[in-house]
C-alpha cells in the first residue's frame, strides 16, 4: 500500500459490529472498508470474543464479498492488563487479526488509553510501535496494513508527535478522531502538514454528509470513516455521504 495514500474513502469505522455477526451485511453496503471491533487478545465478559473468534467468523465470509470491501480489524488492549503490557498485547493481537484483516488499527482513543496519551507514554507507545512493526515483517509473504486511531484534542502538541512517531516505525495511515469544537478541521489541516504525505490520513467524527467529508479531504484527509450517523440510520444514512445502490463504489 502507497503510504502517501489510503484507498479507502469512505469507510464505517470500528464500533458497530464487534464480533462479525453483521459482517456480510455490512461488507456488502458499498463501504471502501469496514472495521469490525475493537477487541482484545483474549476473550472477555460483555460480548468481546477476542481477536482469534472475530478472525475466524470473518474468515467464512463469501471471498467475493470480503474481497470487494476492505477488511479493518480493531486491536485494544485487555482491561486488566497493565500499561507495561501493550506491546505484547497489540502484537499478539496483529498476529491474530492478519490472516483474515486487509488492514489492523490499534485504537488509542478508547477511554482506557487516556492515561496513556502524554509525554511520559511515549517511550513505552514507541516500543509498542516498534513491536508491531517487527511482528508484520517477522511474515513478510501477506503484507498488512497497520494504522494508529487517535484523539485530535483541541490543543495539545501531543497527537502530532504519537503520530510522527508511528509514521517512523513504519505505519501506513493515521485515523483522527476530530476534536468536535469550531478546531476541528484546523488541527487535521496541521497534522496533515506534520505528515507531508507519509501515512495515508483518516478523518472520523462528526461525519454526517458528503459535505463534511470533502471539508475533511480539502483539510488534507485522504479518506473519513463515520459511526454515529451509521448507528443511527443504518444504511439509510448512505444517500447523504453520496452512496447509494446507483453510486456504490463512486468517490465521496
Amino acid at each position: 500500500m502507497d503510504k502517501r495514500s489510503w484507498p479507502c474513502r469512505l469507510g464505517l469505522a470500528g464500533g458497530i459490529d464487534n464480533d462479525g455477526n453483521r459482517a456480510a451485511e455490512l461488507l456488502a453496503l458499498g463501504f471502501d472498508s469496514v472495521e469490525f471491533g475493537t477487541v482484545t487478545p483474549q476473550r472477555e465478559e460483555g460480548g468481546n470474543l477476542g481477536v482469534d473468534a472475530l478472525a475466524s467468523r470473518l474468515a467464512t465470509l463469501s471471498p467475493h464479498l470480503a474481497g470487494r470491501t476492505r477488511i479493518g480489524i480493531g486491536i485494544g488492549m485487555s482491561i486488566d492488563a497493565p500499561p507495561s503490557a501493550l506491546p505484547d498485547e497489540w502484537t499478539s493481537g496483529f498476529r491474530g487479526a492478519r490472516d483474515i484483516a486487509d488492514y489492523v488499527c490499534f485504537n488509542l482513543s478508547a477511554r482506557r488509553y487516556r492515561s496513556l496519551l502524554n509525554a511520559a507514554s511515549l517511550p513505552l507507545l514507541r516500543h509498542a510501535f516498534e513491536a508491531v512493526a517487527a511482528a508484520r515483517e517477522a511474515e513478510p509473504s501477506r503484507h498488512v496494513a497497520i494504522a494508529v486511531k487517535i484523539p485530535l484534542g483541541v490543543d495539545d502538541a501531543f497527537p502530532f508527535a504519537l503520530a510522527e512517531t508511528a509514521v517512523a516505525h513504519g505505519f501506513d495511515a493515521l485515523i483522527a478522531v476530530l476534536p468536535e469544537d469550531g478546531c476541528r478541521l484546523d488541527r487535521l489541516r496541521l497534522l496533515a502538514d506534520r505528515l507531508r504525505g507519509r501515512a495515508g490520513l483518516v478523518a472520523v467524527g462528526g461525519i454526517r454528509h458528503a459535505e463534511d467529508a470533502q471539508a475533511a479531504c480539502a483539510a488534507g484527509a485522504d479518506g473519513v470513516q463515520v459511526h454515529r450517523i451509521f448507528a443511527e440510520l443504518g444504511a439509510a444514512c448512505l444517500p447523504a455521504l453520496g452512496r447509494s445502490p446507483e453510486s456504490v463504489r463512486q468517490l465521496v
